[in-house]
């Protein structure tokens, strides 16, 4: 698994090579993460995100805002069956936001979290908050590496 590089050119500049880097088991089953970039100033962090086809989280609610922009596949929320979010949609997520993503074909997508989400099991009890700290431990555990 490829480096995240650090940040250079006067401290200015970050990059990753995303197709490089592996993939790691996010919150959920059939879910996996490649980390792009955690901020511990701000909290923001961002993700490339893949969901397995057939994949139906379990609730989960947005501390802060989340930005999502999907470059395949397709996703919609249990609520709201009808409305798809295919390849090039965008989506924002209000803090406080509360759902659950269905992916039946499958889908991958850029993800900008503005701060924590927190993921509930079937049974509605808290599984756990995941911040920028929980991904930047959870890829170094997976055998990236994340300067911090």
């Amino acid at each position: 698994m490829s480096a995240v590089m650090p940040y250079g050119v006067g401290d200015m500049l970050s990059s990753a090579n995303a197709p490089d880097l592996a993939w790691v088991p996010w919150t959920a089953e059939g879910t996996y993460f490649k980390l792009l970039n955690a901020d511990p100033e701000t909290g923001f962090y961002s993700l490339v995100l893949k969901v397995e086809p057939g994949t139906h989280l379990s609730v989960q609610r947005h501390i802060d805002p989340a930005e999502a922009f999907v470059l395949s596949g397709s996703f919609y929320y249990v609520d709201e069956p009808d409305r798809v979010y295919g390849r090039g949609a965008y989506v924002r997520e209000k803090a406080g936001a509360v759902h659950e993503p269905v992916s039946d074909e499958g889908a991958v997508m850029f993800a900008v979290f503005h701060g924590p989400i927190e993921r509930f099991g079937r049974d509605g009890r808290l599984l756990g908050a995941f911040d920028w700290r929980w991904h930047v431990h959870a890829w170094n555990a997976a055998g990236g590496h994340y300067p911090i």
